[in-house]
């Protein structure tokens, strides 16, 4: 680790209140804007950014464990987790509140429930806004005992509808960063046994995988109307990343692989015999491309003092990138046929 990182990483641990952290939070931005170069690893970044993000989350849990109210010694045992891109460690500059409270029997869940208030007060005073869809420990939704949560997992397993689908996909992402790791292992072990046995919930999965995905192509080429000028805005989430990420999680659940991190599910899927390592190995590639564009968009936004997000002109690119873009479409329109042959997903539209 460079001196510079490191010395991040001792500030945030530092930071005495939540005016602190926001400055140290523009710091890890800097970071993660930095390292967005053409030939730049941008899943060694997304590492990276997750750890700086850990540690700003770990800290921000300790101030607010301190209150006031102070969060009683009393109250019970306790595992902070992160969801989503944070859980699989591939986040990078675009990013809001996604976490959630374990807690371990006998808690008290009034203390927790204030804990978890001050926690998404401090987290947005510091500069990370609240996640729009309420995926966080401050929701009780996001915040239960191991045996409620339990609860939940088999009966998306039972009931594998759109909202159960989403929960399954949120928690299998689930990464514990201050508490009690142990509940959160014993958590993910459980979601990964109820997934392997249902095949509805990981079709589910992949159905999801599917509404999302690249343009047409057009003889083999990307639409025209993604290059006039000004025009064809292009979301790399919804295009690349989500058929991807969703697609792998998907066939990886389904293989009872634990993995909580898109390399490490491609990787257990090799090993499982489940994947040819050639398949592996492009949407690896794919997936590193389209962060790799992300991370650049996402940099010269947040450089110009603009919200960062998932677009981009692909009129606007270099030719270098315009190449990266149509590898990652190609990966994830290469997957996209294989969850449809895969899950009996033909007739999906």
């Amino acid at each position: 680790m460079d001196p510079a990182t490191a010395a991040l990483f001792a500030a945030l641990s530092a930071a005495p209140d939540s005016l602190s952290l926001g400055r140290e939070l523009q710091r890890i931005r800097r970071c993660i804007a930095d390292r967005a170069e053409p030939r730049a690893d941008a899943l060694e970044t997304g590492r990276l950014a997750s750890q700086l993000y850990d540690a700003f989350l770990v800290r921000a849990a300790e101030l607010a464990r301190e209150g006031p109210p102070q969060l009683p010694e009393t109250a019970g045992p306790y595992c902070l987790a992160v969801l989503g891109s944070q859980g699989r460690r591939e986040q990078l500059l675009a990013t809001d509140q996604d976490n959630a409270l374990i807690l371990g029997e006998g808690a008290d869940d009034e203390a927790f429930a204030a804990f978890a208030a001050r926690l998404e007060h401090l987290l947005a005073e510091a500069g990370m806004p609240p996640c729009p869809k309420g995926i966080m420990a401050a929701s009780p939704a996001w915040r239960r005992t191991l045996a409620d949560w339990f609860a939940v997992v088999d009966a998306a397993a039972a009931r594998p509808d759109e909202e159960a689908v989403l929960a399954i996909s949120l928690l299998a992402d689930l990464r514990p960063v201050w508490g009690e790791a142990s509940l959160a292992a014993a958590l993910s072990e459980q979601v990964r046994r109820r997934a392997m046995e249902s095949s509805l919930l990981t079709r589910g999965l992949a159905r999801e995988a599917l509404r999302f995905g690249p343009p047409t192509l057009i003889f083999g080429h990307l639409p025209s109307g993604l290059f006039g000028l000004g025009h064809g805005t292009l979301d790399l989430k919804a295009a690349a990343v989500y058929p991807l990420v969703l697609g792998v999680k998907a066939l990886a659940l389904e293989a009872g692989i634990a993995a909580p991190d898109t390399l490490g599910r491609l990787a257990g899927l090799v090993a499982a015999e489940r994947m040819e390592p050639e398949l592996a190995e492009a949407l690896q590639d794919g997936l590193a491309r389209v962060q790799s564009l992300r991370l650049s968009a996402q940099a010269t936004a947040w450089s110009r003092g603009q919200t960062a997000d998932n677009r981009l002109v692909p009129a606007r690119l270099t030719a270098e990138s315009l190449a990266n873009l149509d590898a990652a479409l190609r990966a994830a329109g290469r997957l996209s046929e294989i969850l449809k042959h895969h899950f009996s997903l033909h007739c999906l539209t």
